[in-house]
């Protein structure tokens, strides 16, 4: 379970918050400093899309564990790689929280969703600028729950018993349930237009290179 706003984990200090959100963005541009000739123009694409995910969380709010971010991130580290991918997940939370609340588990959520894009970046996902719904789906619904159950580390203290935290877990299986229908919505509605758009916009990068190993490949 994670919610979508409101405190949900451990307060942090205002100088803990800023060293937070500072270790992120200094994660951020780490991922993003990669020399191409198109960087530039690839960099401004994927702050764009960024806004766009942090903009899907703060309008869908309202929805309980409604989370369309959990597909993007994986489209992004299936077309641009692991690190873009990365990066992506790390901005779209950062920006996305300033509206909902920072706090500490804004570290989980975005190294979760982090780890969303890496999965993305490492599976056939994408194939021939089209999405492989056959397993888009699947890897969806079980990231979106993965995905939450990391998220649900944040609110563990030492005073909270193993016990206590598996009763928030199981309390949590509807909002886990309702993250996951979500994404197969999301997996059949947002992927093949965030594919194409991606494949559009930087193709003369992502051609020359197998899909999810541009990170690691590209040296133009």
């Amino acid at each position: 379970m994670v919610l979508t706003d409101g405190v949900h984990g451990p307060t942090l200090a205002p100088y803990e918050m800023l060293f937070v959100n500072a270790g992120l963005l200094a994660v951020s541009f780490y991922l993003l400093c990669r020399p191409t000739k198109s960087a530039g123009r690839e960099i401004l694409v994927l702050a764009t899309i960024g806004v766009a995910g942090a903009a899907s969380r703060v309008l869908l709010e309202p929805f309980p564990n409604v989370q369309p971010l959990t597909v993007m991130c994986l489209v992004m580290g299936a077309t641009l790689g692991a690190r873009r991918g990365m990066a992506f997940a790390v901005i779209a939370t950062i920006l996305s929280n300033i509206i909902l609340s920072h706090g500490w588990w804004t570290l989980f959520q975005a190294s979760g969703w982090a780890a969303v894009a890496f999965t993305g970046s490492r599976l056939n996902l994408i194939s021939k600028n089209s999405v492989n719904m056959s397993k888009l789906i699947p890897v969806a619904i079980v990231c979106s729950i993965l995905f939450d159950w990391w998220v649900s580390l944040s609110i563990y203290t030492p005073g909270m018993t193993l016990s206590e935290f598996g009763i928030y877990i199981l309390n949590g299986l509807p909002f886990d349930a309702l993250h996951a229908l979500a994404s197969v919505v999301s997996a059949v509605w947002i992927a093949p237009w965030l594919t194409n758009l991606l494949f559009a916009e930087v193709d003369d990068l992502v051609v020359k290179i197998p899909v999810g190993d541009y990170d690691v490949n590209a040296t133009q």
